[in-house]
């Protein structure tokens, strides 16, 4: 049943286009008020703690050309929270929430910006270390950035792809909300299914980059072989949908439409940029033939070198609209160095006639660098510390807009 259930999903999904547009995104972007989202920015445990903290900043009235106020703290710790977590925004109509899950025992916290509170939410099976998150229709998703055959202390074993929901409230393991993971089927590249031989010496495999796109998630991994798969959250089925990997490096974020904002490469010189895209899967006419996955390159800013710091952290803050977060200054940030008062750069970027930049065209073969008017203003800010960097360069885990 299930296996008939994928091939009807895989034959209808290669003869259309998959929308690239964030669900509901057209409903919840109206006006100009949308631009006025803040960004929470997480940060590692401060000195003497062992829980993050979160900070919030103005970064949509960056992007307008005025003078944001500093940063501020809005909970001194995400109590429960621990190394190892990724952390998400998800929202329902009984509110907004960040949500961190994993590490060592697979922990959940999750954090109510309106009431500064942070309570415990169900566990998962086991470990998973730094998963990927995503937020679709009032669920969250946790995926396994690394699965392990081998279930050790802090490796990502099997459930390697989970949900949980917060349509009906905040899943509390206290209270009459408390519902636990759902299980889902991994991609089917993961180490699943290994024959004897196999199990003994499994694959490696490793998650590079993922986005959110309408009803679907799409993820390509670090071999290039492997293509680009797509989960459709409703029908919770998987189907490779194009043999090329995704043109970027990370999460991308949606900023309306088909328009999107992620981190790549340019080898000609080095350097990490953080580029405005437009993608698109093109089904084929052809019951046997693949997918093809469609870009066009709208813009490109450069922000850093490869040896540099690690890549920027990136976060829409409406329509149109990002943000990206990266070490203030390089010089003098090493691994082990404790830091009073540690610098990040906050560039809040805008697109100029965002509906003409949705109305581009694609390009036929390769990446097609257009003119679209990009607007950006960076902003220096001194987290309030004093922090201690020991195990990251990065002051920041994750930046979310709410």
């Amino acid at each position: 049943m299930k296996t008939k259930k994928m091939k009807q999903a895989k034959g209808s999904l290669n003869h259309r286009v998959v929308d690239c547009s964030e669900p509901g995104d057209d409903k919840k972007v109206k006006s100009s008020t949308d631009y006025s989202k803040p960004v929470y920015l997480v940060a590692p445990p401060l000195s003497g703690q062992r829980a993050p903290s979160v900070f919030m900043v103005e970064a949509a009235a960056l992007a307008g050309g005025a003078e944001p106020p500093p940063s501020r703290t809005v909970a001194a710790q995400i109590r429960g929270a621990r190394s190892g977590m990724s952390f998400v925004a998800t929202h329902s109509e009984r509110g907004s929430w960040i949500v961190g899950v994993g590490g060592p025992k697979g922990h959940t916290v999750i954090y109510d910006p309106s009431t500064t509170k942070t309570f415990e939410g169900p566990d998962l099976d086991g470990p998973m270390h730094k998963p990927i998150l995503v937020s679709i229709a009032s669920k969250v998703y946790v995926l396994s950035r690394r699965p392990k055959v081998y279930a050790h202390t802090k490796s990502d074993f099997e459930p390697w792809f989970v949900s949980l929901s917060f349509r009906e409230g905040a899943p509390s393991v206290i209270g009459e909300n408390f519902r636990p993971w759902k299980t889902l089927p991994p991609p089917p590249f993961f180490p699943s299914l290994l024959d004897p031989l196999e199990y003994r010496n499994p694959p490696t495999i490793a998650v590079s980059s993922y986005v959110a796109t309408g009803s679907h998630i799409m993820l390509s991994t670090d071999c290039k072989e492997t293509g680009t798969y797509a989960f459709h959250v409703v029908e919770e089925v998987w189907d490779k949908v194009c043999d090329d990997s995704l043109p970027f490096v990370g999460q991308a974020v949606a900023l309306g439409g088909s328009l999107f904002a992620a981190c790549c490469t340019i080898h000609n010189n080095f350097a990490t940029a953080v580029a405005v895209l437009r993608m698109s899967i093109n089904g084929s006419s052809t019951p046997m033939a693949s997918s093809k996955l469609a870009t066009r390159l709208l813009s490109l800013h450069p922000v850093a070198s490869e040896r540099g710091p690690p890549l920027p952290l990136l976060c829409p803050t409406g329509k149109g609209c990002f943000c990206s977060i990266r070490l203030g200054s390089p010089c003098g940030f090493h691994e082990g160095n404790n830091l009073d008062r540690p610098q990040i750069i906050l560039t809040a970027f805008k697109i100029d006639n965002f509906e003409a930049a949705c109305q581009t065209g694609y390009a036929d073969a390769k990446d097609l660098q257009v003119p679209v008017p990009v607007r950006h203003q960076n902003k220096t800010y001194l987290l309030p510390g004093p922090f201690q960097l020991k195990n990251s360069l990065m002051p920041v885990i994750a930046s979310i807009s709410m």
